[in-house]
């Protein structure tokens, strides 16, 4: 049998981000929004969404991960901002901004994305965008969001929390009809080579 594990990594957040998703969730459902909302308990910064690996293939990539990020130094994010993708007048995601040391990010994501294609996964063809994901939005939802430019300019001016990157994380995620389970494969901690 070939079993495949559903995986991507991503940087942990730190508990005051989740518990402020969950606030604005909770405010904005209040505001008979529709939506399908993440878990906040489950929330996490994307770095690379690999889709199905087959499962005697997760060894390598632990190993390539480890390797790959041991050398990067560790750096501080923050909450900045928020938006919806693709825009406004047709929004499909809500989410929160990234800011602060970004630069550090965007060199962490072009290595996992290097060591990825170097084990033979696919490249993500669109430019990376940071952000944690609060809300998808289905076209039935729409008439449901009422003061969404003015919620999104809300959100985008709450006060920044700090997010500490210590550590890349390795997550299989389980679609269930209830929503997406993350369970943790494994965590790789940035500069342990020095």
């Amino acid at each position: 049998m070939n079993e495949q594990w559903r995986l991507f990594a991503a940087i942990e957040l730190p508990e005051p981000v989740r518990e402020r998703i969950g606030e604005e969730i909770e405010r904005l459902r209040r505001l008979g929004w529709r939506a399908k909302w993440v878990n906040p308990e489950g929330s996490h910064l994307t770095v690379k969404f690999y889709g199905s690996v087959a499962l005697q293939a997760v060894g390598q990539l632990r190993k390539a991960l480890r390797a790959g990020v041991s050398d990067l130094p560790p750096f501080t994010l923050e909450t900045a901002g928020a938006g919806v993708f693709p825009h406004l007048g047709r929004p499909r995601v809500l989410w929160l901004g990234v800011g602060g040391e970004v630069e550090a990010l965007a060199r962490l994501q072009r290595r996992v994305e290097e060591l990825s294609l170097e084990l033979g996964f696919s490249t993500e063809e669109r430019p990376y965008h940071p952000h944690l994901t609060l809300a998808r939005f289905r076209p039935e939802d729409l008439s449901s969001l009422r003061g969404l430019e003015r919620q999104v300019a809300r959100l985008a001016t709450l006060p920044s929390l700090p997010i500490p990157v210590r550590a890349l994380t390795l997550y299989r995620s389980e679609l269930r009809p209830t929503g997406a389970v993350y369970t943790l494969v494994d965590t790789f901690a940035l500069e342990t080579g020095r």
